[in-house]
């Protein structure tokens, strides 16, 4: 079972990356597991701008569970935390900042060695707008506009722009009826117009949704406004027919039924049977025969143990197969979700994986902090000696912390799976014993000799109990070879040290260390106490000396306990199971996050279209998310054509 959140648990924010660009395009990122909302926005807005990665986001709900977000809006999130005046706000304007600058130039249809042309505002603000589904600041606007200060009222066409893209998505959200076809028509325009809003899945979503809900106006059906005149509601026909037939050329496969009946002019569209519905029965007929090929290879096994042979062998088996029946599949708990799955199921289980978690995003917000703060004094004219690449040590360290908690994650939860299947042993025992019952009874039937009902019974009770431990094991292989991809991702050439590598800072020497501090700091405290009582001390400790000593004095005895009860008892189980786990051979890389990051989109898009008609449909969004975005991962231009930073 996948560890429940404790109680006022912060929200976690994991962020995951996919290359887009078409030489490493499908590849996975750098990705983040952070509870630093601060932290994350940093991370979403540095990644992001640089072009060619694709940032997936998530969230913790109130379950625990991760749940799709915009990465736009986790910048909105700290944001809201931070109180005015503290100097973070500062760091986040100047990110946000940059983002926006990144976004002012696009040498993508230029040749190669021509100077870039002048900012673009517009495409700009498109890109806010889609990102972010509202206005940039009017703080980040003025720090933007201090970098081109030859330039008039930049903000004005950048927030102008932004606002209508971020109206359009909005507006997608909200209930739209069949009047409104001028709105539809206008957003569906801003969304498919303006290139920097494919950028972001939201988007992709408003705009697919717009698009269907257009096609969904049927101008042989569709009635006019009431108080339009003749010849504007025949003008108004024209149109719609103009509009659908331009639809249908844009989106071929949107509604295929619909262009025949548009070309005919028939308003009756065709029927055919639901695809789900055939390719349901198709996989229910697939399990059943699965099933039972398990119970037949598994009375086969129990057979070829008996001293049968001929007849004899024959009617024993069709005694026996008589009375078998599918093995009852027994719950087990199951593998998380993902790698941000798992490492959080182990710092929930782990408290000292928890606090190096913290201290994690303490380094981490601490190196975005002084990398943004350094940008903005850097001075005009001037690049900061503090870049990117000084936030490299603080995000391998993440990225290392959360991979080894991803990975004693799975392993803790294989171990669960492995205890659960182990507890299953007396119902499978019991059901073998019903099936000997069973068996005797259609032997009696048959009136088969004493030693074949005997054999009888023996192969229905150990065929019953082989298939249903077999159901067990199959899941648990899969499990394992989960675990075993998740080492491979994250450890790709483990030798005999992955297991110190694994439990350092949970082994025995922590043990020792934690009874030694506990030892020396009762001490500490005992001798705080006896000066604080003694008749003849001169100088005699604060009520705050004491009140620490005794806090630390308290916190390593947690912290032993935390050891002895929690962290070494789950770290020997998880260590207990990889060894059945590295037996087995490393699985290749897939090397291709194309369609998780599709599937991610139609989650998102899923999310959106939610509160929408019952006419809104998701399945041309999710075709349309799944074309990864074009690269944008040109040089930046130099400062003489770009203005004075």
């Amino acid at each position: 079972m996948i560890a429940p959140p404790p109680p006022f648990e912060p929200v976690q924010y994991a962020l995951t990356s996919v290359h887009t660009d078409p030489y490493l395009g499908g590849t996975d990122g750098p990705s983040l597991l952070t509870s630093d909302p601060v932290a994350a926005a940093h991370f979403f807005l540095d990644t992001d701008r640089l072009g060619h990665l694709e940032v997936m986001a998530h969230a913790t709900a109130d379950d625990g569970a991760l749940t799709p977000i915009r990465a736009g809006d986790i910048v909105h999130r700290a944001l809201a935390e931070l109180p005015h005046g503290d100097p973070r706000r500062d760091t986040l304007r100047t990110a946000q900042a940059d983002w926006i600058e990144d976004r002012l130039w696009d040498r993508g249809d230029e040749p190669e060695g021509a100077a870039p042309g002048g900012p673009d505002w517009i495409r700009a603000g498109s890109a806010w707008g889609a990102a972010f589904t509202a206005l940039p600041g009017a703080d980040v606007l003025a720090e933007l506009a201090s970098h081109y200060p030859g330039t008039q009222e930049p903000h004005v066409p950048l927030a102008m722009t932004a606002l209508r893209t971020a109206r359009a998505i909005r507006q997608a959200a909200g209930p739209v009826g069949e009047e409104d076809r001028q709105l539809l028509v206008a957003n569906w325009q801003i969304l498919k117009s303006s290139w920097p809003g494919r950028e972001e899945p939201a988007a992709l979503a408003a705009a697919t949704w717009y698009l269907e809900r257009l096609a969904d106006l049927d101008p042989l059906t569709a009635q006019p406004p009431a108080d339009l005149t003749d010849t504007q509601r025949a003008r108004w026909r024209e149109d719609a027919v103009a509009l659908q037939r331009d639809l249908l050329v844009l989106e071929p496969r949107l509604h295929p039924a619909r262009i025949e009946a548009f070309t005919t002019r028939a308003p009756t569209q065709p029927t055919s049977p639901a695809p789900g519905s055939t390719a349901h029965a198709e996989e229910a007929a697939e399990g059943v025969g699965a099933e039972r090929q398990r119970l037949d290879e598994a009375l086969a096994g129990a057979l070829d143990h008996l001293p049968l042979d001929g007849e004899v062998r024959e009617r024993v088996r069709a005694a026996a197969a008589a009375v078998l029946q599918q093995p009852q599949a027994l719950a087990l708990p199951g593998q998380p979700g993902g790698d941000a799955d798992a490492a959080l199921h182990w710092r929930r289980r782990v408290p000292s994986a928890q606090r190096a978690a913290v201290d994690t995003d303490a380094t981490l917000t601490h190196a975005y902090t002084y990398v943004a703060r350094a940008r903005r004094e850097a001075g005009e004219g001037r690049w900061p000696s503090a870049d990117q690449g000084s936030t490299a040590p603080a995000r391998t360290l993440a990225a290392e912390t959360a991979a080894r908690h991803a990975v004693l994650g799975r392993l803790l939860a294989l171990a669960d799976a492995e205890r659960a299947a182990s507890a299953h042993e007396p119902h499978l025992h019991a059901a073998a014993g019903a099936a000997a019952q069973a068996a005797r009874a259609e032997a009696q039937a048959r009136a088969l000799r004493p030693m074949e009902a005997h054999h009888t019974e023996q192969a229905a009770s150990t065929a019953t109990f082989d298939a249903a431990r077999s159901l067990l094991d199959e899941t648990l292989t899969e499990q394992r070879a989960a675990v075993r991809a998740t080492i491979a991702a994250h450890f790709p050439r483990p030798d005999h040290r992955l297991a110190a590598q694994l439990a350092s800072g949970i082994d025995q020497q922590a043990v020792a260390r934690a009874q030694n501090a506990v030892t020396v700091l009762g001490r500490e405290l005992d001798d705080i106490l006896a000066r604080d009582r003694g008749p003849g001390t001169r100088l005699r400790p604060t009520v705050e000396q004491i009140n620490e000593a005794r806090s630390r004095s308290d916190a390593a005895r947690r912290r032993l306990d935390d050891l002895v009860r929690l962290e070494r008892p789950a770290t020997a189980a998880a260590l207990r199971v990889l060894r059945a786990v590295m037996t087995l051979s490393a699985p290749p890389s897939p090397g291709d996050g194309v369609e998780r990051l599709s599937r991610h989109r139609q989650q998102l898009t899923e999310r959106l279209t939610t509160a929408l008609p019952a006419t809104a449909t998701t399945g041309s969004a999710s075709r349309s998310a799944a074309e990864p975005r074009p690269a944008r991962h040109q040089p930046r231009p130099t400062t003489a054509n770009r203005g004075m930073r």
